[in-house]
């Protein structure tokens, strides 16, 4: 294939102060935040009715203008049977219920699981008070909205902050930038690729068994496997904040080994909005689509420096046509006055519908679960132009005017033609993600021991983790010496970047010596694979921290020696290493576990 990447030099930016890699990178701190999201209910009788819809809308109004920091709605309800059916099926509900419906509701669905807090809405508060007082859930009778809106920020949505909804862009001119746009497009053509007899289920179950292990999550993933094919992958998307949590961390954080394990999902949610892409009535006008974020002034100045170049972004990214949704979000988002770095910023994009987009995008409001029912979903690897950026009329927020890429855009088929071109002439793509996934399997923490050791340089960590993946998939299409050139460019920054690799080996190297190892294994160049091999184990074993993944990196380090030793023809060196990777793994790992009955069966075949 060639050299994709050379030296990257491109800038990446999060939502974030300090330039400081952004707390999601860990699993913790997002996964937290996705499972104390919340679901709020309005149950009220006379929704839906010509009675007082004034006084109706101003109160969804109010609610929404608390609720939407999290880009979630009211869901309202004037029938309490499907109330009752809506609330079995989520979790963490806040419900707001008149005094009369929660009078007869309450008793029946105060107990169950999902119920978090209930607020009782009434005109007759004295009365209320009387039945209200012996249910530990109710936080309140209120006579007025803004009361109850005043409760839930302080007591639900102050404590409620969410990590996994920013967006990560990347800044493509003629000067720098290109490398990323290419590695994105070959990302994409791997996944969209990949396939298996199941179609991938089974990978994307077992993933997320493997990762996630609370209650909560494990009910999330029994619904997934039973109902799966039940609903589209757009509605599992935005049923709640786990998917999509999961799939655009890992777009973010280019965490190749959770891509290839999660393929299906992605696969098919990309093939559900060219369906729809498709089947849409193009406009005569462009099409307006507005999303909120909030940047940090160097990230937003990298921007506006950058006009007229291109912009890619590698998730998947929510917008709506109503710019006031998309204003009310960044308004929302708490940071002090003080804070000078930190910009509001409002993205329009211009969408021509007469011209094929580079990738589809669609109103799936009809089709998705908890969105606006005009919310439109942008495909992952979306590029677009920036044309203009300028202050608003109310001077606190910037707009950033985007034009999304066609498929006529000359500049970018330039940067992607030569990756397009090589698909079908040394690549097999349906194989090419499995080989990769099975590669990074061994040292799934590589992405966190480079966080870890760059904590305050996330441009650094996303280049030398672009680096790392390049070499990997070099390797797995059998281009050797690029892969090792990647792995020379990652330990040359690692060398410049992290102090504590200036003069030693950090933890952060054991998967770069390891996996550079393999392919000097593949190349057949045994006496470069085994120093590279053995010193990997020595930085583990001399290691003074002492934790599971020191465990899991000495146990793959003696797995990649048993490797290069069955590979070289030694079959008891081999057998040796393999049972030593074994017996860390069976201290740290339940029986059964995959990792465990693949070692198990590789010793068998000896």
């Amino acid at each position: 294939m060639g050299p994709a990447l050379g030296s990257i030099k491109s800038k990446s930016f999060q939502d974030n102060e300090d330039d400081i890699l952004e707390p999601d990178i860990s699993t913790t701190d997002w996964i937290k935040s996705i499972e104390n999201t919340f679901t709020y209910v309005w149950c009220d009788a006379s929704l839906g009715t010509p009675n007082n819809t004034d006084d109706i809308k101003n109160t969804v109004i109010q609610i929404a203008n608390v609720v939407n920091k999290n880009r979630q709605l009211v869901h309202t309800f004037n029938e309490l049977n499907a109330c009752q059916d809506f609330i079995t099926r989520v979790h963490n509900v806040c419900l707001i219920i008149s005094g009369s419906l929660g009078e007869v509701f309450v008793p029946k669905i105060h107990n169950l699981d999902q119920i978090h807090s209930i607020y009782i809405f009434c005109c007759n508060k004295p009365k209320h008070e009387l039945w209200a007082r012996h249910y530990g859930k109710i936080c309140g009778v209120f006579t007025n909205i803004k009361e109850i809106c005043q409760s839930i920020q302080s007591y639900i949505i102050s404590k409620s902050p969410v990590y996994y909804d920013r967006i990560d862009f990347n800044i493509i001119n003629n000067e720098t930038g290109s490398s990323c746009l290419i590695y994105s497009k070959l990302i994409q053509m791997i996944l969209f690729n990949m396939d298996s007899h199941d179609h991938g289920k089974q990978d994307m179950i077992k993933y997320c068994r493997n990762e996630y292990t609370s209650k909560y999550q494990i009910q999330l993933i029994d619904e997934f496997e039973k109902n799966y094919s039940k609903n589209t992958p757009i509605w599992w998307y935005t049923r709640n904040g786990f998917f999509q949590g999961v799939i655009n961390r890992a777009l973010r954080t280019n965490d190749l080994y959770v891509l290839c394990s999660m393929y299906r999902f992605i696969k098919d949610m990309n093939l559900t909005l060219l369906q729809l892409y498709d089947k849409r009535k193009p406009l005569n006008e462009p099409l307006i689509l507005y999303f909120g974020q909030v940047l940090s002034d160097y990230d937003f100045e990298t921007i506006r420096q950058n006009r007229g170049g291109l912009l890619s972004v590698d998730q998947f990214i929510s917008t709506n046509p109503d710019m006031n949704v998309a204003v009310l979000f960044i308004k929302q988002q708490n940071f002090s006055k003080s804070n000078t770095n930190r910009i509001r910023v409002l993205f329009r994009i211009h969408i021509d519908e007469k011209v094929q987009s580079i990738v589809p995008y669609a109103n799936i409001g009809a089709i998705s679960d908890f969105v606006h029912i005009q919310e439109y979903l942008i495909s992952m690897s979306s590029v677009f132009r920036i044309d203009k950026v300028e202050l608003t009329d109310t001077s606190s927020i910037w707009l950033v005017q985007l034009t999304l890429i066609n498929k006529n855009d000359v500049q970018y088929n330039n940067i992607v033609q030569d990756i397009e071109n090589k698909q079908s002439d040394d690549m097999n793509l349906s194989e090419l993600g499995y080989t990769i996934k099975d590669r990074l399997s061994e040292f799934k923490s590589a992405n966190n021991l480079f966080k870890q050791a760059l904590q305050t340089q996330k441009e650094e960590y996303r280049t030398i983790i672009l680096h790392y993946n390049m070499a990997v998939i070099y390797d797995a299409i059998n281009e050797h010496e690029n892969s090792v050139e990647e792995y020379r460019c990652v330990l040359t920054m690692a060398r410049n970047s992290i102090q504590a690799c200036a003069n030693g080996d950090d933890l952060c190297l054991v998967p770069v010596f390891s996996n550079r190892a393999l392919t000097f294994q593949q190349a057949n160049e045994f006496n470069k694979a085994l120093p590279d091999a053995f010193r990997a184990l020595h930085i583990v074993t001399h290691s003074p921290i002492k934790s599971t993944l020191n465990k899991e990196l000495e146990s793959s380090c003696y797995f990649v020696l048993g490797s290069i030793h069955d590979r070289e023809g030694k079959t008891s060196e081999a057998q040796t290493f393999y049972k030593k990777a074994l017996s860390i793994r069976q201290e740290y790992l339940p029986l059964g576990h995959s990792d465990i009955t693949v070692l198990q069966r590789l010793i068998t075949l000896l």
